[in-house]
């Protein structure tokens, strides 16, 4: 058998963790003492336990964390461990979707407050955006220092509602930073787009590691286009991924646009 084989045998073992619930679960199916409120919040614990226990692995290996920011390097995994965690409880919650958000920031004309006030200012927004980030997210969602100025987090278990929720709050907590480079009041700004992956869970049984990776890079190019969108509409804003957009006159007038500036 293939180390590949033999890898995947043992992220499928049942802990004493999944093993408990399992045996909760059947309690309460035994007794006729079924509720949609406690099986759902049995189900998130479930969920919550492998996700955090995928990223506490990853927080071990010190090459994965950007030491700039503290936050997560950008890997092509990550949706694939997310997928995992949440295959553990697809026979206990049939014919339900399982949605995952995806949001790209980049902070708006970093490169004019580079050029004019030093590298050393950018670093001072770089880490109270990756703060800000890190103080309004849950323990269980992926956040990540793309590149550059922008930033990535995946939100598991988020649909549109959560993930606006979300994006409110982040927006909240990013303008009330005040800046005063050389005696100079600096605003700084967001753009971001968001977009979502809704799987259902008889799908997810057919997936594969590739097919995840396929749609980790379709989930990246959504929210970058729609963060381009946000860009071309004034910045300092948030859109949602819309595929009845053309995205890509979008891209090709923001370009126009920076160009003349």
């Amino acid at each position: 058998m293939s180390d590949d084989n033999n890898r995947d045998d043992k992220e499928r073992e049942l802990g004493s963790f999944d093993i408990n619930i399992i045996n909760i679960m059947t309690h309460l199916y035994k007794s006729a003492a079924v509720e949609d409120e406690v099986m759902e919040t049995l189900r998130k614990l479930n969920f919550e336990y492998h996700s955090l226990l995928d990223k506490n692995n990853i927080l071990e290996e010190k090459v994965n964390i950007d030491w700039k920011t503290n936050l997560l390097k950008y890997r092509d995994d990550y949706l694939t461990m997310i997928i995992k965690s949440a295959s553990r409880i697809l026979d206990i919650i049939p014919n339900e979707k399982y949605v995952i958000s995806y949001v790209r920031f980049d902070i708006d004309n970093f490169s004019m407050l580079n050029n004019r006030f030093g590298h050393d200012k950018g670093d001072i927004v770089l880490v109270d955006l990756a703060n800000v980030l890190r103080n309004n997210s849950r323990p269980t969602d992926y956040i990540i220092r793309f590149g550059g100025e922008e930033f990535d987090v995946i939100l598991p278990s988020t649909d549109l509602k959560g993930a606006i929720t979300y994006m409110d709050k982040i927006y909240k907590n990013f303008s009330s930073l005040k800046y005063n480079f050389e005696n100079t009041d600096v605003r700084v700004t967001v753009s971001s787009g968001v977009a979502l992956l809704a799987m259902d869970f008889r799908q997810i049984k057919r997936i594969n590691g590739d097919m995840i990776k396929d749609e980790y890079i379709k989930l990246q190019k959504a929210a970058d286009d729609a963060l381009y969108d946000a860009k071309l509409s004034g910045k300092n804003q948030y859109k949602i991924y819309n595929d009845k957009i053309d995205y890509k006159d979008i891209r090709t007038r923001y370009a126009a646009m920076t160009v003349k500036a």
